[in-house]
């Protein structure tokens, strides 16, 4: 006997079962039967035919006659016709009903046919299978990616595996766009070569097999010349792609200016392309169109309103949000609809990282209002050019697209750590977890919860030591994860040694609390061993690579940790330690006090006070005998920037960007990102000092009687170490 109807979130939680996207009601029961019980199918000769190929080549054990009978079929076929009612009214929808002596799926269409096929292989999937009864359908009608990213394209094994996994998670549109594939952009007018057109051919096929729509995007804006020979040189290659079994296409302005970026003419070719092919093919869907000003900060003038009010209605236009790259919500819907009058169809920027190619973003997706479903006319994903690792964030694109409301990222996100690698989940899900943020980019989004378990950690070793083991773990799981550990493996293999270096400065702070100068060294060496190695790492090293990207791993909190600490070891070991120092870096200059000269005057601090306000230094001819501490300079490496501070002897005040003292010391303290300095020893012994970090790159030099900065030339200086 069936329970209680519940949400589907709340379902699955109860149950411990997986069904992905989370369905729309799902009521669930006892078990019905074991999922290698015998099942027969009735309805074959109606049903979808990519529905029936699913089953033919699923686990199920299907066979002409059994207890249990299995019937599909859509609304409008005999076989299900008095589940009719039961149905869902939305496009795609289905209705699934499981007890031990039927299984049902109900399709509105051919698609709803499909998905419920889909869902009742989840189902059979699990240890066993339950009795249910799920009403479901999708909160978004274009649901799915775009590979619309610049370096190393996806290549035709990968898609033909995307096309599977958007079958079983339920995205219907792939927007075939990537950046550097000629004859979609720098030569639109060429005809694919016979070879190429026949891979894309496959590719169509494959993606409707899966319900998925191939949406083909040409990119005519960089060389278009706005007359009637272009406008037809467009249509004359849609009718070509057309051939290849291509039914929805887009015509992407983005990333472009000059002629190419005006928006009525735009509009106008939009229109043209319209009339003369996409209404002359009644299986032809509406265009979509990616505008030049794809996001609200780069939007001005009359450009977007231009192409709300001249073009047709039918045609989509793409949005990224206020910016390249965010997040959307209900307020950025508003906005863009106004301004386009109609329902923008969202291009999100996420998980794609062609603008920071070190990250992998293997984290949660969120941020993204579950409110706004009724605002857009479709939902796509941009991903990294890395196909099966892009999975882990698609798998939620998937969730939160089907059933908006009940998203929840976190355990979305959890869900499809163990889907993606169920041979090694928890190796993969700390794999994950240490791989999420993007760092500092132009663009600005930042991810939370990386490496959060290393930060709580109290026994940092034990961390270090599990990480590693779970790399290691990973790596010996290629065998039967060839796909995502192709992908991933060099950032598995930094992992790695990211914790041998994580372990070795444990092993350096042991030493150095022992006295024990020969083991402090040793466990550095083996510390910059592997620094060395893992910054010998490149992905995607193959002659032809458009991108080579150097790994990096829990770049705001591990990696970071380690670089700090082993820094802070090393200066401490210095001070008492001679043995081995051959062994560290050789810096520009050792930490310590320092006259600084420029032109033969002596560097002072003229008023020196702690608690003053403003000032600077000034530059005096004659040496100080009687408050010498007032010439006397700190000059220490920052482990956190690798830059140098300078700070007076007397008074601890440090020199900022401008070459003054601070103007308030508690409005204004020491800064590392702000207030280091790049010291350069010159050719003949002297010593340039350049701002660094968000002080940008200027120097510092002398000026009259003081140093000021922002000055492109540099400057030498002489450092003179106090005795």
């Amino acid at each position: 006997m069936c329970l209680a109807l519940l949400l589907g979130a709340q379902a699955v939680k109860a149950q411990k079962a997986t069904v992905s996207p989370l369905p729309q009601q799902i009521e669930w029961g006892e078990k019905a039967f074991d999922r290698s019980a015998p099942i027969q199918l009735v309805g074959a000769d109606r049903m979808d035919a990519d529905a029936l190929q699913v089953l033919r080549e699923s686990s199920l054990a299907l066979c002409d006659e059994a207890t249990v009978k299995l019937v599909v079929g859509k609304v409008g076929d005999k076989a299900v016709a008095k589940y009719k009612k039961l149905v869902p009214t939305q496009a795609e929808g289905y209705y699934l009903k499981v007890t031990p002596q039927e299984i049902v799926v109900a399709g509105r269409d051919a698609s709803g046919t499909f998905y419920g096929v889909q869902t009742l292989l989840q189902l059979f999937s699990q240890p066993k299978v339950m009795q249910c009864e799920v009403t479901d359908w999708p909160s978004v009608s274009c649901r799915g990616v775009i590979e619309g990213f610049y370096g190393n394209p996806w290549s035709h094994e990968d898609r033909l595996r995307q096309f599977d996994f958007y079958g079983r998670h339920k995205m219907n549109v792939y927007v075939y766009g990537p950046k550097d594939d000629p004859y979609h952009r720098a030569h639109w007018r060429d005809p694919y070569p016979e070879q190429e057109a026949a891979r894309l051919h496959e590719l169509v096929e494959a993606a409707h097999r899966n319900k998925v729509q191939f949406v083909w995007a040409i990119h005519p804006g960089g060389d278009i010349q706005w007359n009637k020979a272009d406008s037809m040189a467009v249509v004359a290659k849609l009718e070509k792609m057309y051939t290849l079994g291509i039914r929805t296409f887009a015509v992407f302005f983005d990333d472009i200016w000059g002629e190419g970026a005006k928006g009525d003419k735009q509009a106008g070719l939009l229109n043209y392309v319209t009339d003369q092919f996409v209404r002359k093919h009644k299986d032809v869907q509406p265009l979509i169109m990616c505008p030049t000003q794809y996001n609200k900060a780069w939007s001005g003038g009359d450009y977007l309103s231009t192409l709300g009010t001249c073009m047709y209605p039918e045609v989509r236009i793409m949005w990224t949000g206020n910016s390249v790259v965010d997040m959307i919500e209900h307020d950025d819907m508003e906005w863009i609809n106004t301004q386009i009058s109609r329902k923008a169809f969202i291009w999100l920027n996420y998980p794609v990282n062609d603008y920071c190619q070190s990250r992998m973003l293997m984290g949660k997706t969120y941020g993204n209002g579950l409110d706004i479903a009724d605002m857009v006319s479709g939902f796509c994903s941009n991903p990294m050019e890395y196909a099966e690792a892009s999975k882990v964030s698609l798998y939620s694109i998937a969730d939160y697209t089907w059933n908006m409301p009940a998203y929840d990222a976190e355990a979305s996100w959890r869900r499809a750590l163990p889907a993606l690698m169920p041979t090694s989940a928890e190796a993969f899900t700390l794999f994950c977890e240490n791989n999420i943020d993007l760092g500092k980019t132009g663009h600005g989004l930042r991810r939370e919860g990386e490496s959060e378990a290393f930060g709580r950690a109290s026994d940092k070793r034990a961390y270090l030591q599990q990480m590693f083991l779970q790399a290691e773990k990973l790596l010996a799981d290629s065998i039967n994860q060839p796909h995502m550990l192709a992908e991933i493996g060099p950032w598995v293999e930094s992992m790695s040694l990211l914790a041998r270096r994580g372990l070795s400065v444990l092993d350096m702070k042991d030493a150095l609390q022992k006295d024990d100068s020969v083991a402090f060294i040793a466990s550095y060496r083996c510390g910059r061993e592997a620094e060395l190695a893992q910054k010998a790492i490149i992905s995607r090293n193959f002659e032809g690579s458009i991108v080579k990207a150097r790994p990096v791993v829990s770049g705001d909190v591990v990696t970071p940790w380690v670089a700090e600490h082993t820094a802070l070891l090393v200066k401490a070991y210095k001070k008492n330690h001679a043995y081995g120092r051959e062994n560290f870096p050789v810096q520009v200059i050792e930490d310590g006090q320092y006259f600084i000269k420029a032109g033969g005057k002596y560097l002072t601090d003229a008023q020196a006070a702690v608690d003053r306000v403003g000032d600077y230094p000034i530059l005096t001819a004659d040496r100080d005998n009687i408050n010498p501490q007032r010439q006397q300079w700190n000059v220490e490496l920052n482990v956190s920037t690798g830059r140098y501070k300078i700070s007076n002897v007397q008074d601890g005040r440090y020199i900022n960007e401008t070459g003054s003292f601070w103007k308030d010391k508690n409005l204004n303290p020491f800064e590392a990102e702000w207030h280091t300095y790049v010291i350069e020893k010159t050719a003949d012994g002297g010593f340039t000092i350049r701002c660094g970090g968000k002080a940008g790159d200027a120097y510092l030099a002398p000026e009259g009687d003081r140093i000021v900065g922002g000055k492109k030339e540099a400057a030498v200086f002489e450092m003179v170490p106090v005795k």
